[in-house]
């Protein structure tokens, strides 16, 4: 297959690329052709031996400005993970000492949530994703489809796909990155994107959610223990916001 050169944008003269020379990563000023059939996600446990199978294949926005005041890094994580389990553990001194239908639980947790927020603004670790559940004979197409748009800066910071789903999984996760969790009307610009390019319906049954990696390093998944919402985000609620 023939595909064209990488466009080059002003703000691309000088491609920024995280993950260069990293195994399943697009590289720079790789065409999104050439990368699509070097790494096809649908194949790629037919393809490389299982130890050297990368959990994930990765994209990166080429666009410095996509990312949040020129910093592209992850921020300081082991910071946020100390305020942030700080926090949470004050959260349950807290409830503890509350009957089980007290409101105020409710209030304490409304609480934490924006104490978390600012914690993660705090420390730079302000990057979330969309999570989009493709099945495994639509992942090759639809990661054609979340690459482009990100290359083309109409999504977030970046994307990455998985390799390999559990045992007898039939779908795969593909996770669309976006610069700050916080930024409801980013991470609104990114779900319409996604929509636009038909990867994501209003009308769908459960939608799909928006998680912040600060979350993720704090441990918190469906069924915490703080009675915390793992997703940040619904698209149902989102656009019909919209």
């Amino acid at each position: 297959m023939e595909c064209d050169a990488p466009s080059q944008t002003p703000d691309q003269q000088q491609p920024y690329n995280p993950y260069q020379n990293l195994p399943g990563a697009r590289q720079t000023n790789e065409p999104i052709c050439h990368f699509l059939q070097r790494l096809p996600p649908a194949q790629a446990a037919s393809t490389n031996p299982p130890h050297l199978l990368p959990p994930w294949y990765w994209i990166a926005n080429p666009n410095r400005s996509a990312y949040p005041a020129g910093r592209a890094e992850n921020g300081d994580v082991n910071s946020l993970a100390r305020d942030g389990l700080a926090l949470l553990h004050e959260f349950k001194q807290n409830v503890a000492q509350c009957a089980r239908n007290d409101p105020l639980r409710t209030q304490l947790r409304e609480v934490l949530i924006g104490e978390i927020g600012a914690v993660a603004k705090r420390w730079g670790v302000t990057s979330g994703k969309w999570m989009l559940f493709p099945r495994v004979d639509d992942v090759n197409e639809v990661w054609r489809t979340v690459c482009e748009g990100v290359d083309a800066n109409r999504l977030g910071t970046g994307a990455k796909v998985s390799t390999l789903g559990q045992e007898g999984d039939p779908v795969r996760l593909i996770c669309v990155y976006t610069k700050d969790f916080t930024d409801v009307e980013d991470v609104r610009r990114v779900l319409l994107a996604l929509v636009d390019m038909g990867l994501v319906r209003a009308d769908m049954p459960r939608g799909i959610t928006y998680k912040c990696d600060a979350y993720t390093y704090l441990d918190i998944y469906a069924k915490n223990e703080y009675g915390l919402k793992a997703s940040v985000y619904g698209s149902k609620e989102m656009l019909a916001g919209s």
